[in-house]
C-alpha cells in the first residue's frame, strides 16, 4: 500500500515531484522511491505490507520499456504469478506489484479486468510515449489528476495537485451539503478531477490528449460466477465467495486486525480471519455518552463482546465520547483531502491509530455487504416506492441530508446559482422507481464517494491499510445477478445470514441492522453547538468566502432544532466545510 504521484511537463523540475510526496508521507512512510524521464517525473511512498524488504518501485519488465508505479493490493496476483512463470518470466520477490508490468506487457490495457484488488496504478510506456492510469472497479483506491495543454500530473491524493492556484468549485459544495462528500469524478476543485472507479485513462505525450475507458464489464465477465436459482445453490455460493474474498485480503507479511461492530457483516468477516490464521486482533468503538434520539442507542460494543469470546480473538475496546470525538477533528479534517463529513470516520481513525500502535498495519472491513446483499434497512420498503414522489427533494434513503430547498435558505445565492437558478443535485439520482434501480444507485454511488473513501482515508492516515472483503470482484459480478426478493427476503441480508448463521453466535444472527452511528444529533445540541455557531460567526471562512447566505442563524437553527428528522449530519457537514477551508484555502 503506497501513495503515488507523477508530472509530465518540460517546464517543471524534480524538485516538484518530491514536493508532491511529502503532502502523502502518512500513506507511505516506510520507503520512497522516485523515476524521471525526459520530462516525466514520478514516485511513490511505501507502506510495506508484502515482501517488506524488497518491494522497491517502481516496478519494470525486461527490457525497461514499462514502468510501474502503483498503491494497492492485488489478492488474485498468485495466480497470475504462475501463469506468468510459465510464459517464462521469472521473478525477484513476491510484492504482488511486481507482475503488473509483465502482465501489462502480455494483455496491454485488458489487464485490468483480470485483476482482484484495489488499485490505483500507472503504467508509463516508454515505446509508445504514453502514460497511463487505472482503478479498481469499486474506487477502493483514490488517483486524480489534472490536465493544462502543456502537462500532465496524477496523484493518490487531490493535495498534490495543486500545483497551482487552484480555484475551488461552487457545484462540489454544494453537492456536499446534500450527500456529505463529493461525487466524482469532480473534487472541490475546479481543475482536478477523480479518475472514474473501473476505468483506464490514457494520456498521449505527443498529442497532449488524455482518453478515458471502463474495464468493468471485462472485470465482470473474467470473475462471472455461475450459479443455479436454488435457494441451496444460493446460499453455498454466498458462503464460498465470502469465504474466499476474506481469504484472499488475508494476503500479508505484516499483522492483519479486523474492526468488529458486532453487526452480522464485520462478524463474519472477523470469524473467516480467526478461523484461517489462528490469532486475530479485533478493535470496536464504544459510546460513553450511549445517547442517539433518533436510533435508540450508539453503543454496540456488547455485541462485538460476544462475538470476540466466540471466535477467541483478542479484542480491544476504544471507549469514548463527545470530547474524544472533537479532540479528533482537526486530525480528521486534515486526513480528509477534501471536505468530507462522515462523522463515523473519526472513529474508523481512532482505532487505526490505536491497532498501529499495537503493530498492526492491516485491518479488515465488512464495508460493501449491505449494498451487495440488501442490508439496509429501507430496502424492503422499496417496493412501495410511489413514481409520484421519488425525485420530491430525496428518494427512500437519503432522509438526513439537506433537501435543495433548505440549501437555498443558508447558502449565497450569489455562489451558488447561475442567473436566476440555484445549483441543484437532484440529477444524480435515479428516477426510476423500481426498487433495484435504488439498490443499484446506493452501488454505484454511496458505496464507492462514502463508505471506500472513509475506509481508505482514515486508516491511511494512520500509516495502517483498510481492506473491504464485501465488494471482490466475484461478489460484486454474483450479487449484481441477484433479484430484489431475493436480496430482501426475511428483511434484510438473507443470503448471508443463511449462509454463515451456523458459525455465529444466535444472538448476532438474528439482531437488526445498526449503522455505526455516533450520536452526532446528541452532541450537537449539547456540547458540540458552539463549533456550529462558530461556523456562521462573521469572521469564519464560510461567511469570509461569502457562501453562507445572510442571517444564516436565523435561517438554521430553527430547522436544526426541529426533531422530525436527523438534521445533526448536515450541521456537521456545515462545521466540516468551514474547518477544511480555514486550513486549506488562504482567505
Amino acid at each position: 500500500m503506497c501513495a503515488i504521484a507523477g508530472i509530465y511537463s518540460s517546464s517543471e523540475s524534480f524538485e516538484v515531484l518530491t514536493g508532491m510526496l511529502a503532502k502523502m508521507q502518512t500513506r507511505g512512510p516506510d520507503a520512497s522511491y522516485t523515476y524521471q524521464d525526459f520530462g516525466f517525473y514520478a514516485g511513490m511512498n511505501r507502506l510495506s505490507i508484502n515482501d517488506v524488504e524488497r518491494g522497491v518501485q517502481p516496478f519494470k519488465n525486461y527490457d525497461e520499456s514499462i514502468i510501474v508505479l502503483f498503491n494497492g493490493e492485488i489478492y488474485n496476483y498468485p495466480q497470475l504469478k504462475t501463469e506468468l512463470e510459465s510464459d517464462g518470466i521469472i521473478f525477484k520477490t513476491h510484492c504482488d506489484g511486481e507482475i503488473l508490468p509483465y502482465l501489462f506487457a502480455k494483455y496491454g490495457v485488458n489487464c485490468w479486468g483480470k485483476l482482484d484488488g484495489m488499485f490505483g496504478i500507472c503504467i508509463y510506456d516508454k515505446n509508445k510515449q504514453q502514460i497511463i492510469l487505472a482503478r479498481d472497479i469499486m474506487g477502493e483506491k483514490p488517483l486524480y489528476y489534472t490536465k493544462t495543454p502543456n502537462s500532465f500530473a496524477f496523484s493518490t491524493l487531490i493535495a498534490p495537485l495543486c500545483l497551482r492556484d487552484s480555484v475551488i468549485n461552487a457545484r462540489a459544495i454544494w453537492d456536499f451539503l446534500t450527500f456529505g462528500f463529493i461525487p466524482e469524478h469532480q473534487t472541490i476543485f475546479e481543475n482536478i478531477q477523480a479518475l472514474p472507479k473501473g476505468t483506464y485513462g490514457i494520456y498521449d505525450i505527443n498529442k497532449s490528449d488524455f482518453f478515458i475507458q471502463s474495464f468493468i464489464k471485462q472485470t465482470q465477465q473474467h470473475f462471472i460466477v455461475e450459479f443455479e436459482n436454488t435457494d441451496a445453490s444460493l446460499l453455498h455460493t454466498t458462503r464460498q465467495i465470502v469465504q474466499e474474498s476474506v481469504f484472499d485480503r488475508l494476503l500479508s507479511d505484516v499483522k492483519i486486525g479486523a474492526f468488529l461492530s458486532g453487526g452480522l457483516d464485520s462478524s463474519i468477516v472477523a470469524c473467516l480471519a480467526k478461523q484461517r490464521q489462528g490469532v486475530l486482533e479485533t478493535f470496536n468503538i464504544a459510546f460513553a455518552d450511549n445517547v442517539d434520539p433518533y436510533c435508540g442507542f450508539a453503543d454496540e460494543s456488547e455485541f462485538a463482546q460476544i462475538v470476540a469470546k466466540d471466535i477467541g480473538s483478542n479484542h480491544h475496546e476504544v471507549r469514548v465520547d463527545s470530547q474524544n470525538y472533537q479532540n479528533y477533528l482537526e486530525d480528521f479534517i486534515a486526513s480528509i483531502d477534501q471536505p468530507y463529513g462522515a462523522i463515523s470516520g473519526i472513529g474508523i481513525k481512532i482505532i487505526a491509530r490505536f491497532a498501529r500502535e499495537l503493530g498492526i498495519k492491516v485491518l479488515l472491513s465488512g464495508d460493501g455487504a449491505d449494498e451487495m446483499f440488501g442490508g439496509y434497512a429501507w430496502y424492503p420498503k422499496l417496493q412501495f416506492n410511489d413514481p409520484r414522489y421519488i425525485t420530491q427533494e430525496k428518494p427512500k434513503g437519503w432522509h438526513y441530508y439537506a433537501f435543495e430547498s433548505e440549501k437555498r435558505t443558508f447558502l449565497s445565492k450569489n455562489i451558488f446559482s447561475v442567473g436566476e437558478k440555484y445549483f441543484e443535485s437532484l440529477h444524480y439520482f435515479p428516477t426510476s422507481s423500481l426498487p433495484l434501480d435504488s439498490i443499484q444507485f446506493d452501488r454505484n454511488f454511496y458505496l464507492p464517494f462514502e463508505m471506500m473513501t472513509k475506509l481508505d482515508r482514515m486508516t491511511m492516515s494512520e500509516s495502517v491499510e483498510g481492506r473491504a472483503c464485501f465488494v471482490s470482484p466475484k461478489i460484486f459480478t454474483f450479487t449484481q445477478q441477484l433479484d430484489y426478493p431475493t436480496l430482501v427476503r426475511h428483511g434484510t441480508k438473507w443470503l448471508l445470514r443463511e449462509s454463515f448463521r451456523d458459525m455465529l453466535p444466535q444472538k448476532i444472527v438474528t439482531r437488526e441492522k445498526h449503522g455505526f452511528n455516533p450520536p452526532i444529533d446528541y452532541w450537537l445540541h449539547h456540547t458540540w453547538r458552539p463549533l456550529l455557531l462558530e461556523a456562521f460567526a462573521p469572521q469564519s471562512a464560510l461567511n469570509k468566502l461569502g457562501i453562507l447566505s445572510a442571517n444564516i442563524e436565523q435561517n438554521f437553527m430553527p430547522l436544526f432544532d426541529k426533531s422530525e428528522r436527523r438534521f445533526g449530519n448536515i450541521a456537521f457537514f456545515l462545521i466540516v466545510l468551514n474547518l477544511w477551508l480555514e486550513q486549506h484555502i488562504k482567505i
